[in-house]
Formats: structure tokens, sequence, C-alpha cells
């Protein structure tokens, strides 16, 4: 994917780009910051080498993943993945996921990942897109109906964030 401009909403400009194994340290270390939050993602701590998303980066299906780096002043703050089904029968859909360092959040860079992985999922020919996200991540919650997304499940009390049960929710867009 070449770098697309992108104008965020306090005046900055950010680039969004196809993820390079030159990003692989810096993907690393976004993940565990966003992570170490405890209220975004599913996982801790991201368990994997710089060395092993290197290669993910490099050898990369662009037919079956997409791997996002967001930019702002030259400094990468955002990412996305958006991974294709693999079994023929699901290889209509894709999952995704998109994190944005708390700094940079609210400004359109989230949006601009999201709306870059739409674009590869139709031009791929994907017609389903799907993710889970915490019920208490308003923030998501709103860009993802924003963007057409709807719920389609949820599965209650799935994660504990500070002690209290909450809601993972599953939602799609159909494309």
């Amino acid at each position: 994917m070449l770098p697309t401009p992108v104008h965020l909403q306090d005046g900055r400009s950010a680039v969004v780009r196809s993820a390079t194994p030159a990003d692989a340290e810096v993907w690393i270390a976004n993940v565990n910051a966003v992570a170490s939050e405890g209220i975004y993602l599913m996982t801790e701590r991201f368990t994997r080498t710089v060395e092993e998303i290197r290669v993910q980066f490099r050898d990369a299906d662009p037919r079956t993943a997409l791997w996002l780096i967001g930019e702002v002043d030259g400094v990468v703050v955002a990412g996305g993945n958006f991974s294709r089904g693999l079994p023929v029968k699901s290889a209509h859909t894709a999952s995704l996921g998109v994190f944005v360092l708390r700094e940079y959040r609210g400004l359109g860079l989230g949006e601009a990942l999201m709306r870059a992985g739409i674009e590869w999922a139709r031009e791929v020919g994907i017609r389903k897109l799907k993710l889970g996200v915490f019920a208490t991540n308003e923030r998501a919650l709103a860009l993802y109906r924003r963007l057409g997304f709807t719920e389609e499940g949820r599965l209650r009390g799935e994660v504990i964030l500070g002690g209290v049960p909450v809601d993972e929710i599953l939602m799609s867009r159909w494309l």
C-alpha cells in the first residue's frame, strides 16, 4: 500500500502505510505500550520476537494480510492488522485490530487505519470484516459504528478489567 497522507484533527499531518521489516521493533514497543494500559488489548505483552515480526512483515501475502503503520512527524504511533480467514470456508472474511498510542488518540488516525484496511479488503475480495472490542472502549465503539460495523454478539464478562467483568463485543461489517 502506498503511503496515504492523513490530515489529523489537531492540524498535523500523518501517513498511513504498509509495515516493513524495519518497523518490527517499534511495532512491538507500541503494542506493549497500549497493552500496558490494561484496558484496550486482550494481550498484556507481545510475545513474538522482533525477528519473527520482521519475517511476518516481509513475507506477508498481500491477498491475505495487511499490516499498517500510522506515522506522525516521521514517528510510528499507530498500527493495524487485517487478516483474511485461512480455511476456504472463511476466506471471504477478515479479522482486524487497530491500536493508537495514547497521546495520538482522538485525532482521526485510527479511522484512517480502518479506512485503509476497508479499502484493502474490498480490493482483495473480502466480503466481511470482523473484530472484538471491550464494551468499556466507548471511543472505539463509536468509531466502528460510524464506519458501519454492527454488533453480532457479546461475550459476557469475557475479560476482567480493574477487577470488574467486562463484555467483549463482536462486531462486523459486510462490504
